[in-house]
Formats: C-alpha cells, sequence, structure tokens
C-alpha cells in the first residue's frame, strides 16, 4: 500500500482532532459520531507513524545471524589449521631427514664390515693403527672384525641425513658445520682397509679398542664438511634401528638410473598410512606416491633400516602433502574441519540458532503491536 503525503496526513489529523474537540463541546453530540471521530484519528495517528519508520526497515535485522554464520563459516574452510596432529606408519627404500639440532645415532652392532668415507682425520689409541691412518692419509676405511660396532655418529645442526635399505645400509650425512664424528670400537682380529690400500691384518685387540673418525675442522665449525658415508653391512633378516632422531622434515626420495644413463629423482615410498585424528580420516599411499612432511613437533620416532626403511612416527606437522601422478593434496584440514569434529562447533551453532530465534520472536511482537 502506498503510503500517503504525510503533509497531508498532518492536515487530516489536525481537521479530525478540531472535529472531535468540537463535538465533544457541544455536548449533545451522539457517542456513535464521536467513536468515529475518535476512530479516525486513531486510524490517521497509525498512517503518520507508517511513515516515519516503514516496516521494511526492521526486516534486515533478522538476517545478521545468517550473515554472521555464514561469513564464519565461509572463513573457516578457507584457511587450515596451522599445524596438524598425525600418526604415520611407511615403508620406502630411502628417506631424507632434516636434523636441525645438534644429535647422534646410537650404538649399532655390526654383522660383517663397516665402510666410511668422506673423514679428514683419524684418531684412535692403537699405535699400529694410528701409524698405518699416518703413512696413508686416507679418506676412506673398510673393517671387519668379530665384534664391530658403530658406537656413535655425532652431527651438527642443520644436518640432512639419508638413509638407504639394501644390503648394506647406506647412510650419508651431510652437514652445514663441523665437525661430523664417527666413532667405532673393535676387538679380535681385524682387517682394514685404507684408501685403496690391500687388506691389512693386524694383531689380534684382546681388549675393545676405538677409533675417531672426524669430517671437518672443530676449529673452523662454520666450514661446512664434506658429506660423510657410511655403509653398514648386515646379516640375512637383520636391521638396524635408530628412536632417539628428532627431524623436522622428511622426504622420501631416491635417485635411480635412467634410460638415457642420467639419474632422476623419484619417489621411493613403498606404502604408507596416514591417520589424522583432527577429522578422523586415514590416508593410504602405494608405491610411488609421494609424501613431504616439514614443521614436525615429534611424541615419538622410529626408524629401522633393513630391506626397506620402516618408519613410525606421531606428533603434528606444519606442512604435509601428497601427490598421486598430477594431483597435490595438502593434508592439513581447514579450521572447519577441525571444529566440526569438536563439541566447540555444537555451542556455536546452538548460539545462532537461539540468536536468530530471539530476533524473530521480537520481530513478531513488533508486528503484532502494529495496527
Amino acid at each position: 500500500m502506498q503510503v500517503p503525503d504525510v503533509e497531508r496526513l498532518h492536515a487530516l489529523r489536525a481537521g479530525a482532532a478540531a472535529r472531535l474537540a468540537q463535538r465533544v463541546a457541544d455536548g449533545d453530540a451522539p457517542l456513535a459520531e464521536l467513536r468515529e471521530l475518535q476512530e479516525r484519528l486513531r486510524l490517521v495517528d497509525a498512517a503518520l507513524a507508517e511513515s516515519v519508520a516503514p516496516r521494511t526497515r526492521r526486516w534486515p535485522i533478522v538476517l545478521w545471524p545468517v550473515l554472521v554464520v555464514a561469513t564464519l563459516a565461509s572463513l573457516a574452510a578457507a584457511f587450515p589449521v596451522r599445524s596438524v596432529p598425525f600418526a604415520l606408519e611407511l615403508q620406502a627404500r630411502a628417506v631424507s631427514l632434516q636434523l636441525d639440532a645438534a644429535g647422534e645415532l646410537g650404538s649399532q652392532p655390526i654383522d660383517g664390515e663397516l665402510r666410511v668415507e668422506g673423514f679428514t682425520r683419524l684418531e684412535s689409541p692403537a699405535a699400529a693403527l694410528a701409524r698405518l691412518a699416518a703413512e696413508s692419509s686416507p679418506d676412506r676405511i673398510a673393517v671387519s672384525a668379530p665384534h664391530l660396532s658403530l658406537r656413535r655418529v655425532v652431527h651438527p645442526p642443520g644436518s640432512v641425513l639419508y638413509v638407504e635399505a639394501g644390503p648394506q645400509v647406506h647412510l650419508s650425512l651431510h652437514a652445514a658445520r663441523s665437525p661430523v664424528v664417527v666413532e667405532i670400537e673393535f676387538a679380535g682380529a681385524t682387517s682394514w682397509h685404507f684408501g685403496d690400500a690391500a687388506s691389512r691384518r693386524l694383531n689380534d685387540h684382546r681388549h675393545a679398542e676405538w677409533v675417531r673418525l672426524v669430517a671437518g675442522d672443530a676449529a673452523a665449525p662454520t666450514r661446512r664438511p664434506p658429506p660423510l658415508d657410511l655403509w653398514l653391512a648386515r646379516a640375512a633378516k637383520r636391521s638396524y634401528a635408530w628412536n632417539g632422531l628428532r627431524p623436522v622434515a622428511l622426504q622420501f626420495v631416491e635417485r635411480r638410473a635412467a634410460a638415457d644413463a642420467e639419474a632422476v629423482v623419484a619417489s621411493s615410498l613403498e606404502q604408507a598410512r596416514i591417520t589424522l585424528p583432527a577429522t578422523g580420516a586415514e590416508v593410504r599411499l602405494a608405491g610411488g606416491d609421494r609424501l613431504e612432511i616439514a614443521g614436525l613437533e615429534l611424541e615419538r620416532f622410529e626408524l629401522v633400516a633393513g630391506d626397506s626403511v620402516g618408519i613410525k612416527l606421531s606428533g603434528s606437522a606444519r606442512t604435509m602433502t601428497t601427490r598421486t601422478g598430477d594431483f597435490e593434496r595438502s593434508l592439513k584440514p581447514s579450521l572447519l574441519e577441525y571444529v566440526a569434529r569438536h563439541h566447540t562447533i555444537g555451542l556455536f551453532w546452538s548460539a545462532a540458532v537461539l540468536l536468530w530465534g530471539i530476533l524473530g520472536w521480537l520481530r513478531k511482537q513488533l508486528d503484532a503491536d502494529r495496527p
């Protein structure tokens, strides 16, 4: 209905009010006439109120809850969580570990021969061994003994450790600072290869002896040492395990020979199972799929190297991406997916529905008060 002109309504009201006052003052006006005049005055007042505050201006109020909920839901769906908790079990042919903090690989008994390449200095309390090393100045050795163990490998911060499975487990340590230290313990009849020299057998060591191999110069810690490589022989079904490593990033890649004799970088993954408690999802990866994890904060980490490299870990990561063929996917859930798995989402929606109901009730009350 078109709202009458305000000035005209004011004129009608003034006329109706004057007529009502006149007839009341006459004293002989019929009651029905007075009531008719009074009703007419009330209708004119209602029309004036409608022209000042049209009903359509109150409708947008009830749309605010919808707008707020839609905006928050859209933002929550667009932004991922900062880090995602997960558990991972996998097997791969090789893995690369980014080790930002200084640490060490713990002791391992060696089944057979141990080879080390890339060191710059050899230290040992065994006089004959120290003399042979001084004569040949080798950067690689191979040692075998009845009792042989890799006591530890000490790495500085900012190192990358590459672990490759096979008949001999290959460890390759690339450090950003010096020094990198390898300690070996041996006893019994021990044979050595120094560099390219022929095998030499030293006298039996009735008591355990040790040798320390150092890559880089401790006096110049900022100087990058050469890569240090170790090959650990192993018996059938034998594997080596380390539980104390704390990598911040993982990559599963390996170099393979191509048809044109040039090496190519390919996925080393054989299989993987990733559990995401934040969304209740489980992701399975097959051989050839790619997986990259960064920003790790670990609660548990186990690495076993044998026929394959097996890893079990739990913690959280800031980056977790998979790639199957040309399809790349981030496993980090959005804020909306994360909240949807927790009871707080119920409170959120309940509050929105309650607000909607209150505003709807207020609107009905306002409408009921109108003529």
